[in-house]
């Protein structure tokens, strides 16, 4: 055995074969899916509203196995992102996105049942919150298989934004409640798909990947009381919330412009 050892070590000395280091090619794809000067844009839009118990002398809606009863409310959510980008080079563009998010209910009346004994009953509750953020962006695709129809990208993102929050009850013809200016910021990654369905229209969706955020809240309770918190962290984990589903637009220029048929 030890003779073997050494011989075999004395093979691998002389062996002079040069060995090439293992390459996955990823960024080295010379697939062009989008040519360096396309601009580009696009919005993603979301909007839901749901009434609850609002029909003529409605004994309320009840949910989650009747735990929550006699429910009467409204709840509204929209939000709205637009944004552009220009291509420095193929593949990789830099831009710029905004967003507005609203968010408010209103309960009118909602009463909590978790036994014969034990029960919560709420009226006259509102919560409203919209925001404003913008972002700059960095955005890099990678084609699947050379394809330019179908490629995966990821943007990279810095976002800062303001939003205001106001929470308040009605009672005995007065109103309580809280408000709240809320400062952000956000260096995140977000990873997507993007699929053209024509030469210059394309459907994407994407998920946010949070990296780093940093969050400060200044409220008022009932135009008397003061409080104020920060917060920060780090957070890699995938945020279903922030699946967004888009569509956008590219426009080629230069040489890339589709030319006018003279005849």
């Amino acid at each position: 055995m030890l003779a073997l050892a050494t011989a075999l070590t004395a093979a691998a000395k002389s062996d002079t074969t040069a060995v090439k280091p293992f390459d996955r090619g990823i960024g080295k794809s010379n697939s062009c899916f989008i040519p360096k000067g396309t601009v580009g844009a696009g919005v993603s839009f979301s909007y839901s509203k749901y009434n609850l118990g609002n029909m003529a002398d409605d004994a309320g809606f009840s949910m989650l196995f009747s735990l929550v009863q006699d429910l009467h409310g409204d709840f509204t959510s929209f939000t709205i992102s637009p944004f552009v980008s220009y291509f420095v080079i193929d593949n990789l563009a830099i831009g710029a996105r905004f967003n507005y998010e609203r968010f408010g209910f209103g309960l009118n009346g909602v009463n909590l049942s978790i036994n014969e004994d034990l029960g919560l009953s709420l009226k006259d509750f509102h919560h409203l919150k919209q925001s404003y953020t913008g972002s700059i962006t960095l955005r890099n695709y990678m084609p699947l298989a050379n394809s330019k129809r179908f490629a995966m990208f990821t943007e990279l993102r810095a976002t800062g934004g303001y939003a205001q929050s106001e929470t308040y009850r009605k009672e005995d013809e007065g109103k309580y409640g809280t408000y709240q200016d809320i400062y952000k910021f956000e260096l995140g990654a977000v990873p997507g798909v993007s699929a053209f369905i024509t030469n210059e229209v394309a459907l994407e969706i994407s998920v946010g990947l949070l990296g780093f955020d940093y969050q400060k809240v200044v409220q008022v309770t009932n135009q008397v009381e003061k409080s104020q918190m920060e917060k920060s962290g780090a957070n890699f984990k995938i945020n279903l919330f922030s699946i967004n589903f888009g569509m956008s637009f590219y426009l080629p220029t230069g040489q890339h412009r589709p030319k006018k048929n003279k005849n």
